[in-house]
């Protein structure tokens, strides 16, 4: 059970995990225009699951990971949902050993690399942490356009394989080309900063859940949370559990 909990001004940097107990969630309504490109399966009974996350967390990368591979196996929809780890990053991002110390043993990362070979994806763990926030708004475009499970996969893999800077604008607009989008359009809307306020909107109602680390995972609308890039079998019980619970209802 694996989940980061930082804040760049902060004297410590706490690693936080749990396993999440059924509480009372209150969803966010989805923003007008905007769509996951994960829909629900059609007819029967499905699942939704919103992943709170942050690019520039290993364990989000690996979580998500394991609940994509729970996505094709049971009808569940998965919702990528903003949450930065380091909002007072500058542009550029700072050096990691700056930002993190040596809190982080070597033996910390040779676990986290195992932990993605175990999922087949590739993992290197940038010197550099950058700030999010333009990666976020870049999400909530591509979601709006179809195409927001494509770019959020491209944004972990562009880096945790490939080290880049994503909070470059220029960069974000490469990655959302090779997604199949419109970069000149992209590059409008970060400049004009069409989907700051809700980025900011969606941070706000996950900190006002109480939610202190990332990735946690929703299920339902409400009906359970996990925190934590947990073994796939712990998702896959509580899914199977919840949509067998879904069915009787």
């Amino acid at each position: 059970m694996d989940s980061w909990s930082l804040g760049f001004d902060e004297k410590d940097v706490e690693s936080y995990a749990g396993l999440g107990a059924e509480r009372p969630w209150t969803p966010a309504p989805a923003s007008r225009g905007q769509r996951s490109r994960q829909e629900l399966p059609a007819g029967g009974h499905a699942l939704r699951v919103r992943i709170i996350a942050d690019y520039i967390c290993p364990w989000c990368y690996i979580g998500q990971e394991r609940v994509e591979r729970l996505a094709r196996e049971l009808p569940i929809a998965l919702e990528p949902w903003p949450y930065e780890l380091m909002p007072q990053l500058p542009p550029g991002g700072l050096p990691r050993e700056l930002v993190l110390g040596r809190r982080y043993p070597r033996q910390y990362y040779e676990r986290l690399r195992e932990q993605a070979r175990q999922e087949g994806i590739p993992m290197e763990v940038p010197e550099r942490l950058y700030n999010t926030h333009l990666a976020h708004e870049a999400a909530l475009f591509a979601e709006a356009e179809g195409k927001g499970w494509e770019l959020h996969r491209a944004l972990y893999r562009a880096y945790w394989a490939e080290a880049r800077d994503i909070g470059d604008r220029d960069v974000l607009c490469r990655l959302a080309e090779e997604c199949g989008l419109d970069a000149h359009s992209l590059d409008r809307a970060l400049a004009e900063g069409r989907y700051r306020e809700e980025v900011d909107r969606r941070q706000a109602w996950a900190r006002g859940q109480g939610i202190a680390g990332v990735p946690t995972f929703i299920f339902g609308d409400g009906l359970f949370a996990l925190v934590g890039a947990q073994e796939y079998g712990v998702f896959q019980d509580v899914a199977r559990r919840l949509l067998a619970r879904l069915a009787r209802e």
